[in-house]
């Protein structure tokens, strides 16, 4: 049976136990943890194009799409009340744009090479958190501009700031055009602008709040509807460069003036977003806020305050430097409680299964199995992204559906699976557990693995 350390590293700082990775561990859970800080950097998902090119597709996809929609209406309207063309067909249409498929295809594309990454990498502790941090930042697939960004926008903005601070991240996902889509900044219009007031536009405080409820000080931070109006003015400006495909600020919808925001001064200069965004980053509400959803992804639900209190002084004394508090979730006990503190959510539960059997290479299939339990990757159903509370995915037909599950991704793993071999590396089963004595009692390997990640013990870590 696995040792309750090495269980608590694989599972819950990793994604799971592969076959092999309790003895590549050399009974340190400890420093294996650490070592997959020190590594320093979550990498992005290989084969994904940048935001600029994509964008430049979707925009040509339309256009295609578009023209062949008005040749297939022309082609109907020159119908004769005999039913037969009185002009040649189309034949085939116009090729749609540079992308060879819809939007949405492309992000079930992207998905799945991002699960292919995550059941094989060496990195579990560096996808966890990219992970996190991809949710904590949450976009949602709306439209085929989020479509073809989505897996984009974590490879250039969350990916590479892993391991940095959170003030770069913060800045690095407020201005990237996935995000500027999903929450309508470019709609921000500064009313008193050059170009408000031409056009008589005014302010539109949603990404505003966005950012302060969600993203940094928290739902009860402290702050008053005048900051979110103040901030609001701040975001002026921001918007979408569609030629270059990229983010832009536009000066003359910016808002002008000097702002106050939390008792903060900002001068009217280049730099007042850049300025507000420095003081919410390294406001105690946010330091709080963020330090307790980390407690709660790894030390359950209520975590005890005194670990958030230690995460926050980590974060203090390194300026927000991320590895300082990742250390310090490491060195806390409470992380390291012996029982699973945390029932898996249906990505957590996809994933493991897939490294437990092994499962390079069938991201598509393991995407399928997200999906149907209700957890696609990109579609969060609101910007405070997927939840992480045991409540939300302890439900009865939830339970039904991962029995399911189990069986489809253990056909995956062929018939000669060795699920009494893999099974004391990916369960941490009390010695009550009739669970070791059922999987080994099955004759059919297959029904053997399905057991295993239909087992109590495997839902939770």
């Amino acid at each position: 049976m696995i040792e309750p350390s090495t269980f608590v590293a694989l599972n819950r700082f990793g994604l799971g136990a592969r076959p092999g990775d309790v003895a590549a561990m050399g009974g340190n859970p400890h420093g294996w943890v650490l070592d997959q800080i020190a590594h320093g950097q979550a990498d992005p998902v290989p084969g994904v194009g940048d935001t600029p090119g994509r964008l430049h597709m979707v925009d040509a996809f339309f256009k295609a799409k578009q023209e062949a929609d008005k040749l297939d209406a022309a082609r109907q309207a020159a119908l004769d009340g005999t039913g037969k063309p009185v002009v040649p067909p189309v034949v085939g249409k116009p090729k749609p744009g540079i992308l060879d498929q819809p939007p949405g295809k492309v992000l079930d594309a992207d998905s799945a090479r991002r699960i292919d990454q995550m059941v094989a990498t060496d990195w579990p502790v560096s996808e966890r958190l990219a992970a996190f941090w991809a949710n904590h930042f949450s976009v949602t697939n709306l439209r085929g501009e989020i479509a073809v960004s989505a897996l984009p926008y974590e490879n250039e903005a969350i990916r590479p700031n892993v391991f940095g601070t959170f003030h770069d991240m913060l800045c690095a996902t407020a201005v990237h055009p996935a995000m500027t889509y999903y929450l309508d900044a470019a709609s921000s219009v500064g009313p008193d602008s050059v170009w408000g007031a031409k056009h008589k536009r005014a302010v539109n405080e949603n990404f505003a709040r966005e950012v302060m409820e969600l993203h940094t000080l928290g739902v009860n931070g402290g702050y008053t509807q005048a900051d979110v109006q103040q901030l609001a003015l701040v975001l002026t400006g921001v918007g979408l460069d569609r030629a270059a495909g990229e983010s832009a600020f536009y000066y003359d919808r910016h808002e002008p003036g000097d702002r106050v925001l939390l008792g903060h001064r900002l001068p009217a200069d280049g730099d007042q977003m850049r300025a507000a965004f420095d003081i919410l980053a390294n406001h105690p509400a946010t330091v709080r806020h963020i330090c307790r959803k980390l407690a709660v992804h790894f030390c359950g639900d209520m975590p005890p305050p005194g670990v958030v209190k230690r995460l926050a002084d980590a974060w203090r004394q390194s300026g927000g430097a991320l590895p300082a508090v990742y250390r310090a979730l490491v060195a806390a006990p409470e992380a390291w409680v012996a029982r699973p503190l945390k029932y898996r959510s249906p990505q957590d539960f996809v994933l493991a299964a897939g490294r437990a059997f092994g499962l390079r290479g069938r991201g598509r299939p393991l995407l399928e199995e997200m999906k149907q339990l209700g957890q696609m990757p990109y579609g969060a159903p609101a910007p405070t992204g997927w939840p992480d509370q045991d409540s939300v995915w302890l439900d009865p037909g939830g339970a039904v559906g991962r029995v399911s599950s189990a069986r489809r991704i253990a056909s995956l793993a062929g018939p000669d699976v060795d699920a009494a071999g893999v099974l004391p590396q990916v369960v941490y089963a009390t010695a009550n557990s009739v669970t070791f004595d059922v999987v080994l009692a099955e004759p059919n390997p297959r029904n053997a693995a399905a057991l295993v990640l239909a087992s109590p013990e495997f839902q939770r870590r």
